[in-house]
């Protein structure tokens, strides 16, 4: 099938529109398509989908299975290495897609060629823990003003939500926090922004600079930068975007350490639970100081200073990587169980408990973070890790 015809087809499912032969037309590409093409497919079409879908909408298993199917015919699934014990999933995206796409192609083709016979033992075992899911984090935080009062912000929330001085601050419909000084800046008093466990939020700061904040994350500003530099205090994880002013360098401090800027665009990775603090440089050049010690970064590197305040620079790491959360997915490359259940557990706004028994697992691969808990889940089973749901809690057993 020709990609323009194949375009034309998705298009028409998306819509409701496709008729029974062309949904057979998809179907039977589906079994037949190199893996780039299932895979970049689904992945062009899975945000689309979801729009038109709400996340609560239920998605049929078996159609699910019948997709992984076609996956599993180019040998994507899991490939293990008994030496090291690593466990690799190359499905991750291509999972997630295809929960995401096969909605709306149960809805608009009517089941014309993936419709689940009753003796299917596929369609009558159903995972109990779909039962409970849990949601996807949403944008949403909390801002606390200068005199101790604070703010709600979620999507219900648009328009100006509070005034310090002459500074305005708005909340936009595309969940963004903004300030707009009017005239010339009075003195300047503190904000800060804090976003939950499922929560993110992005904030452009009163000299324009941008700050996207993860989940269980918080930032400390002045409602103006006044006088020769500008200083903001992090913790948790965030990525910058910072105006150029040499004149006025731009001062990030993350526990002890402290990252100078001129304009550039980094990440910062300061949550308590992690093992170092990570600043990774995408574009320009920063300068890291701890305990007296100052270092350099160039495009692509990454500074990790650990618990002892040591500073190690990594060359050439996967910006991409660690990018990914701003862009929507997770991403993993060589991540042990703990390192994944750690960013599952902030986004998700769940507390993990560890079983006894659970064997050590490496992970590779990528999935969005719009998806429910239970379909993000799905990888564990592919790698002999099993979970249970319970309220808050996700139990991992072996």
């Amino acid at each position: 099938m020709k990609p323009s015809q194949l375009d034309l087809i998705l298009e028409k499912l998306a819509t409701g529109t496709a008729t029974e032969e062309e949904g057979q037309q998809f179907a039977e590409w589906l079994q037949t398509a190199p893996a780039e093409e299932v895979g970049a497919i689904l992945d062009k079409y899975s945000r689309i989908i979801k729009e038109k879908h709400p996340p609560g909408e239920e998605v049929d298993k078996t159609l699910v299975a019948q997709i992984e199917a076609a996956l599993d015919q180019h040998d994507l699934g899991v490939k293990r290495d008994n030496k090291q014990g690593r466990i690799i999933s190359m499905r991750f995206l291509y999972r997630i897609a295809a929960a995401s796409v096969i909605i709306f192609i149960s809805v608009a083709i009517g089941y014309y060629v993936l419709k689940p016979r009753v003796s299917d033992p596929v369609a009558v075992q159903q995972p109990p823990m779909h039962n409970k899911d849990v949601l996807p984090g949403i944008n949403k935080a909390i801002l606390t003003l200068s005199d101790n009062s604070v703010v709600v912000l979620d999507d219900s929330t648009n328009g100006q939500v509070a005034k310090q001085g002459n500074t305005r601050i708005t909340k936009l419909s595309n969940g963004q926090l903004v300030y707009h000084v009017d005239g010339k800046a009075m003195q300047a008093v503190y904000n800060t922004l804090t976003t939950p466990k499922g929560g993110q939020f992005k904030l452009t700061l009163p000299d324009g600079s941008k700050v996207w904040l993860n989940a269980a994350s918080s930032i400390k500003y002045p409602t103006a930068f006044n006088g020769n530099q500008r200083e903001v205090h992090v913790t948790g994880e965030a990525y910058f975007e910072i105006i150029h002013n040499k004149s006025k360098p731009f001062r990030v401090k993350a526990n002890e350490m402290e990252v100078t800027v001129l304009g550039t665009h980094f990440n910062i990775n300061a949550y308590d639970d992690e093992e170092a603090v990570k600043t990774t440089l995408i574009e320009g050049s920063v300068r890291l100081t701890r305990d007296g010690k100052a270092t350099t970064l160039k495009p692509g590197q990454q500074a990790q200073i650990g618990k002892q305040g040591t500073i190690n620079v990594v060359a050439d790491v996967d910006t991409d990587e660690v990018m990914a959360w701003k862009n929507g997915f997770f991403q993993f490359e060589g991540a042990d169980l703990k390192t994944v259940m750690r960013q599952l557990a902030r986004w998700y706004d769940v507390d993990v408990v560890y079983m006894p028994g659970i064997p050590e697992r490496q992970f590779a691969g990528q999935m969005s973070r719009d998806e429910n808990l239970s379909v993000t889940l799905d990888i564990l089973k592919e790698s002999n890790v099993h979970f249970q749901i319970n309220g808050k809690q996700l139990i991992l057993m072996p």
